[in-house]
């Protein structure tokens, strides 16, 4: 744990240096300070172009998924956390990128980020979880198209700092969290890493 904290203090520096920490707290802060739930200040801490969310935001529950869009069990559970929000009024449900499994997983996480600077992150996100069988580059060019994505726009933005800082800030908070592995979910503030149905983790909700 030392060793993140050591790491995660540099990256709060930088972060915060460079615009892209989007509130300036210290790391006793972020990580011991309890006076405020460490989950929601995970939220505080990304810009809004770093979440993709399902429900309101002043919802009772906050389930937070660090995520990689080539892991098969963030895929699996991806409908049900879907559903989840959809069923409950009182909940919301925060995906973030954690880009671990490839350089592919990092490209398309920054494909997300990049959407959302067009308001199209949700959409490309459920339409890459949506996706039968594995994400190729003709379908992924495809789904771009049906979602009138610009996509010169799309790859200028990709191209930025602070796109790519956004995937390595919300990827070194899901480490620094605890995740070794995705998915890495928090139900409120119950921290669980690993694929369980949701159905089963329900109970951490109010």
């Amino acid at each position: 744990m030392r060793y993140y904290l050591r790491n995660f203090s540099v990256f709060i520096f930088i972060f915060v240096c460079t615009n892209v920490f989007s509130k300036d707290m210290t790391l006793n802060e972020f990580f011991f300070d309890d006076s405020e739930p460490y989950h929601l200040k995970i939220l505080e801490a990304l810009p809004k172009h770093a979440i993709v969310q399902i429900g309101p935001d002043d919802a009772e529950n906050t389930v937070i998924e660090f995520m990689d869009y080539f892991c098969g069990y963030c895929k699996k559970i991806h409908p049900e956390l879907i559903d989840l929000a959809q069923r409950r009024n009182d909940t919301r449900v925060v995906f973030l990128q954690h880009p671990i499994l490839s350089e592919s997983s990092r490209v398309i996480a920054e494909m997300v980020v990049a959407a959302n600077y067009q308001n199209k992150g949700t959409e490309l996100h459920n339409g890459l979880f949506s996706m039968s069988g594995s994400i190729t580059q003709e379908k992924l060019d495809q789904l771009i198209k049906d979602l009138d994505i610009n996509i010169t726009k799309l790859r200028i933005d990709m191209g930025k700092d602070e796109i790519k800082n956004i995937v390595k800030l919300s990827s070194f908070i899901a480490m620094g969290s605890g995740s070794r592995g995705t998915p890495a979910l928090f139900f409120n503030e119950e921290f669980l890493g690993g694929y369980v149905p949701v159905n089963q983790l329900e109970r951490f909700l109010k």
